[in-house]
């Protein structure tokens, strides 16, 4: 591969040192989320105890923000930065509720089996237990199942 240009490597460097922080990768969410939001109001909905620190991590944030009539928005960098803040987040909730989908089906199915057994230790009318509650189990099971798959 060939050598990067020496602008190019900065702002890699710049971007990468940015993102870094997690104070600073939540005040790209807060500005993103605003879409306008002034010195003020980020000091206030950030937990950074002083205007100087609060100042040095918005210039670190250089390349993703920008600063138009006293209100801080996201460059086009910046938006590309924070869109892929929201699909990181997103994905963590995916790869979790892949990681139970399993754990939940068996546990739907396992409960609706205890009500079976239920139903038939108290006797209740056995075409209701043999039939019904079957067919409410598989549809309780398969719902949860796509529930999981529609999240992919």
């Amino acid at each position: 591969m060939g050598e990067k240009p020496e602008a190019f490597k900065n702002l890699e460097q710049d971007v990468f040192k940015a993102l870094e922080n997690q104070k600073r990768r939540d005040i790209l969410r807060l500005i993103g989320e605003k879409k306008g939001i002034s010195f003020t109001e980020v000091l206030n909905a950030s937990k950074i105890p002083d205007s100087p620190t609060l100042s040095y991590h918005l210039r670190e944030l250089a390349p993703f923000i920008e600063q138009k009539e006293g209100k801080y928005q996201l460059t086009p960098i910046g938006k590309d930065a924070y869109n892929l803040l929201l699909k990181t987040a997103a994905y963590g909730k995916v790869v979790l509720f892949q990681k139970k989908r399993y754990g939940a089906t068996f546990g739907n199915l396992l409960l609706w089996i205890i009500g079976i057994a239920a139903g038939v230790y108290l006797e209740v009318d056995l075409t209701l237990t043999a039939i019904i509650l079957p067919f409410l189990a598989f549809v309780a099971t398969g719902t949860t199942y796509q529930l999981f798959e529609e999240v992919k």
